[in-house]
This record gives structure tokens, sequence and C-alpha cells, in this order.
């Protein structure tokens, strides 16, 4: 299956915010739990207050907003008491983070030893999140050859792309709401565009240019979902194959040089975004001509910046929480469909 990257209206290209999996849509922010006039409570019962919030949450199962409270209370600079450690250890793990996890839970079993109430229950989560590490190391390392193999193995400006699983999702603790939980998928075997679908690419199969930045080397942009149908519809037509958007957990693990544990498409190094992609630090308001940075581990280009890509999914915020693990596609209906790859415009 070939599977196409299409750009979407670059009005991304002025932005700061540096996150991969980012997708297209307003998100509301959850409610403070300290408010304004409670900083001039002093830091403990600030403390106890948060503690309490998190408490709260973890027993709604609402992992991700127990994080932000407990991350507030780690940034008031007094001592912790053990029980805090545990719980932000607990929730950790169950958001995917199991280093910090462990971190976390080996600092309460360092403050309390073994007389503290939740001994027992640190040890049981402890191993939960060894074993967690471990599985993932593995996946990593029987998955090396076949990146290695797909880096090198192209066919006609596509991307060989060897299927298998990874954990999708905010795996940083950076992201969105609609980025969590973080959850293991597995997709197959695919070809995708070794570049973003240029204008000249677009003019030769539609005959125009909806193009606001004109550049024949440049990704097409100014394209809705619909258009593209047209577009790849003619294009199948004239080649015979059977190219389509990739699947928003296709595109994910491509971006990710085949699913690992990269912040940024090609580098987990901030300093070095500038190198892979055109953002708001040095795009100068303007789209470029693809292929101009450096692709990432599997030699796909522009991952990340110049323009939004489209994906075959609908958007749905809550569909992470019923995400099937096997080559999922997205929501049944909806408004609205997934854009990844791009920059926030601010």
């Amino acid at each position: 299956m070939q599977t196409i990257r299409i750009g979407y209206i670059s009005q991304v290209v002025r932005s700061s915010i540096f996150s991969l999996a980012l997708i297209m849509t307003a998100h509301v922010a959850g409610m403070p739990v300290v408010f304004a006039k409670d900083k001039d409570l002093s830091p403990e019962i600030q403390l106890d207050l948060l503690i309490n919030s998190a408490k709260s949450d973890m027993n709604a199962e609402r992992w991700e907003d127990a994080v932000k409270s407990f991350e507030k209370a780690k940034n008031l600079e007094i001592n912790l008491p053990g029980e805090f450690h545990f719980l932000y250890g607990k929730v950790l793990l169950e958001t995917g983070n199991y280093d910090d996890s462990l971190s976390s839970l080996s600092n309460y079993l360092t403050l309390v030893g073994r007389e503290g109430k939740h001994f027992e229950d640190a040890i049981t989560l402890i191993v939960e999140a060894k074993n967690k590490l471990d599985e993932e190391r593995l996946r990593m390392t029987k998955s090396q050859p076949q990146l290695t193999k797909a880096a090198r193995d192209t066919e006609d400006g596509m991307v060989f792309v060897k299927g298998g699983c990874f954990d999708m999702g905010d795996i940083f603790g950076t992201g969105e709401s609609d980025e969590k939980p973080v959850h293991t998928v597995c997709v197959g075997d695919f070809y995708l565009g070794k570049t973003e679908v240029t204008q000249k690419q677009w003019i030769d199969i539609t005959g125009h240019n909806p193009s606001k930045f004109q550049c024949e080397d440049c990704p097409v942009e100014r394209v809705s979902w619909n258009d593209i149908q047209g577009f790849t519809k003619k294009l199948n037509e004239k080649t015979g194959m059977n190219y389509r958007l990739p699947t928003e957990a296709e595109w994910e693990y491509a971006a990710r040089s085949g699913g690992g544990k990269e912040q940024w498409a090609g580098t987990n190094n901030e300093e070095k975004i500038g190198e892979y992609a055109w953002y708001g630090l040095n795009a100068d308001g303007s789209t470029h001509a693809v292929a101009g940075k450096l692709p990432n581990g599997i030699g796909l280009y522009d991952m990340m910046g110049n323009v939004w890509e489209w994906c075959s999914d609908w958007y749905d915020k809550h569909y992470y929480e019923t995400h099937p693990s096997n080559d999922p596609q997205g929501h049944s209906e909806g408004p609205n469909r997934v854009l990844r790859g791009g920059w926030l415009a601010q």
C-alpha cells in the first residue's frame, strides 16, 4: 500500500512550539487547582490542596490531571512527604512515564523504608515499571535492523516503512490531553512519500496550483481533505497504483523513525531542531522546498514543520482512550480530520 503526504495551509511557519505530536484543533485548558487567591497561602497549605486534588483525580482515573497537580507541588520548592513520591510514581506509571515513575517510587522507599504505609505496593509498582521498560527496550532492539533496512529501501520517491509496534501518544509528557493516554499500537508494512507532495506533482495530476507560496518544489498547501481524495483518485487512475493518505498511527510511527522515542522527527536535541525542520525561527514566514533539511532515521523529510499534513482519520479528542491496538483507522465519523506535523501559529 502506497501512502502519500499532502500539506495543509501554511499558517504554521511562525511558531516556536516544539512538539511532534500535534494535531490542529482547539483545546480547552483545564481549570487550575490553585487559584490566584490561593497563592497567598503558605506553601505547606498549597501542598495539601494539590495532593488532595491529585488524589481526587486518581480516584476518577484522570491520570494526566493528577500529574499536573503533582508537578505544581514539586514547584513549591519545599520538602515533599514520602506519600507524595509514592502517589506521583503511581500516576507516572499509569501515563507510561516509566523512568520517572521508578525514580519517584525509589525516592519513596528511601524516605520511609520498610515501615512505610505503601511499602508493599511500591515494590509491586517498581517491578511493573521495570518490566514495562524492559519490554520497551527489547522491542526497540528487535526493530533496529529492520529500521536500518527501511532507511535504505526506497521506490519511486517512496520510503519503505517496516511495520511494528510502538507506544503512541505523548510519551514525553509535554502534549495535550487528546494525545493521551499513551498506548501500544501495531502497524503493518507500508510505503510513505519521501517528501510532502510538491506543487509540481499536484499540477501534473490536477492541472492547477492552489498554493499561496508558489514554488514548484515546495509542498502544495491550501488543499482540503476532500481535495486530496480527488487528487489520489486521479493519481491511482493514472498510475494503476493504490495511493492513499496514511492513518494517524502510520504517520506517527513513521515520523518517529519507526516508532522510536523521538520527541521531534529525527532528533531528541532541541538545539538541533533547525537542522530537521522549517519553523518559526528559520522559515521567514514562508514554506520552503521539500527535502531542504535533514531526514529522520528512515529517510523521510519534513515530517515536522514546513506545512501540516493530512491523515485519513476522523478526529476525536477521546479516541486514544478506546484506540484499538492493531492498525487503528480512526473514529468512524466526525466533523474534522486529523492533521499532523506542522507548527502551531502564535
